[in-house]
Parts: structure tokens; C-alpha cells; sequence
């Protein structure tokens, strides 16, 4: 009986240590980057046709070889924007799921990844998720958000930087939060809130040239949900809120 228990405890260490994440997200100065984290771009931009991208290093922690792939999912992304990400020497536009493999021997970091979104001309703001995951273990996995704020200032695109959409207090959220805005005049203008898979589960009309509207959450699950301000049927502002209780 007693071999079985000692089995039983060998089999439960292995089978979490095969589980464990192996793989670490750093800035290139360094810093490490928590896992499901938010990295937020904000430019007024006078040249709409260039990228707006972040890079990261990626870290094996690890004492093993283990082959990485990238998976990207898009949240929220404002028409005609353009995201994509590249990835262990590929650049991916329509894929969602990186065709290259990065292999990286145990403690190997290496920059081989970045995540572009393209302005196309437009102003506005997106979302992207972004998840790497070891190959031989599904449950090995490292997220991230890439968040960008961009707007135009061109003449006639000018007015479209007054369009402000604050933090939501408090964040993570439990009964409620607080989000103040700013509008142009005579402007209708909504705030939504949806969770991550895009179904809305709150809308509620703005007046004013600025205020505050306060939102229940009680009722929602726990989890990632996002608030965007939208004029005249598009989103100019998408920011991420976590409900827990």
C-alpha cells in the first residue's frame, strides 16, 4: 500500500511539473510583464498610415527545450484599423494562430515577438489579446493585452482628441464602478459594456459635454469585460474592467 501512495505522489509531481508555465513575458529593458497584463498605446498621430506596435522578449524559464506558439485574438478593433503580430520570424495579417514555432532551450530569451496594429487611415481604439502556449502542454500558457488609443490630427480629424473615456474606479470591480467621459457638444454618444466574447451586457445613453456615469455589476460573472464610449454608431475608446466578488 505504501508503494502505491509513493507512486501515486510521483505521478501527482510529475504531472504538475509538466503543467507549470515555463515561459516568461519581459519589456526589452527587462521588466516582466504579468501574465494577462494590459500594455496601453496612446498617440495623436499626424501620420495616419504608419504602425503603432509594442515588442516583447520571451524567456524559457525552464531547464528543457520547448517549442512556443502565438495566438491572436481580436477584442475590439475600430474600422479600417489593422492588427497583426509577428512571431518567430513570420509576420501573420489574417492568421490567428502563428504558423512558425519558436523554440527556445531552457533559459534562452529571445525578441521575437511583436504586436502591430496599422491606423489605415482611421482614427479610434483596439483591443488584441495575444496568448503563447507550449505545444506539448495546452495548460502552459501566458497572456497578454495590447491596448492603443490612436487619433488623427489632421484638421478635420482634430475634434476627435476632446473624445475622452476614463479609468473606471473601482478595478477590479465588485458591486460597482465609476467612469467619467468628455464630449464633443451635441454629440450622441453611448456607453457599452460587453464581455470578452462581444455579447453587450450594458448600454446606457451620455449627455453633456462631460460627466460621470456609475454601473452595476453585481449581477455579471466574474471575469474580463469591456467599456467603450461610441459616437455616431463607432467605438473611439475601449478599455478593459475585471469584476470579481
Amino acid at each position: 500500500m505504501k508503494k502505491i501512495y509513493t507512486l501515486l505522489v510521483i505521478l501527482t509531481i510529475a504531472s504538475c511539473s509538466l503543467s507549470a508555465q515555463t515561459l516568461e513575458l519581459q519589456t526589452l529593458s527587462g521588466t516582466i510583464v504579468t501574465n494577462g497584463s494590459t500594455v496601453v498605446l496612446k498617440r495623436t498621430l499626424y501620420d495616419t498610415t504608419s504602425d503603432v506596435l509594442t515588442e516583447l522578449n520571451l524567456k524559457n524559464t525552464s531547464n528543457a527545450t520547448h517549442d512556443y506558439k502565438a495566438i491572436k485574438r481580436i477584442i475590439n478593433l475600430t474600422t479600417p484599423q489593422k492588427a497583426y503580430f509577428c512571431f518567430a520570424g513570420g509576420c501573420f495579417d489574417t492568421a490567428t494562430i502563428s504558423p512558425t514555432t519558436l523554440t527556445l532551450d531552457g533559459g534562452q530569451i529571445q525578441n521575437n515577438f511583436s504586436a502591430h496594429v496599422n491606423p489605415n487611415s482611421g482614427s479610434g481604439s483596439s483591443l488584441v489579446y495575444y496568448k503563447f502556449y507550449n505545444t506539448k502542454d495546452g495548460h502552459d500558457t501566458i497572456g497578454i493585452y495590447f491596448q492603443t488609443e490612436l487619433w488623427h490630427l489632421g484638421i478635420n480629424d482634430l475634434p476627435n482628441a476632446q473624445l475622452e473615456l476614463g479609468t473606471a474606479y473601482p478595478n477590479p470591480a465588485n458591486d460597482k464602478f465609476t467612469v467619467s467621459y468628455k464630449l464633443r457638444s451635441a454629440e450622441p454618444a453611448r456607453l457599452v459594456l460587453q464581455n470578452v466574447l462581444g455579447l453587450k451586457v450594458y448600454e446606457e445613453t451620455l449627455s453633456g459635454e462631460n460627466g460621470k456615469v456609475q454601473v452595476a455589476v453585481s449581477s455579471l460573472p466574474e471575469g474580463v469585460y469591456l467599456y467603450s464610449l461610441y459616437m455616431n454608431g463607432k467605438s473611439f475608446s475601449t478599455k478593459k474592467l475585471l469584476v470579481r466578488h
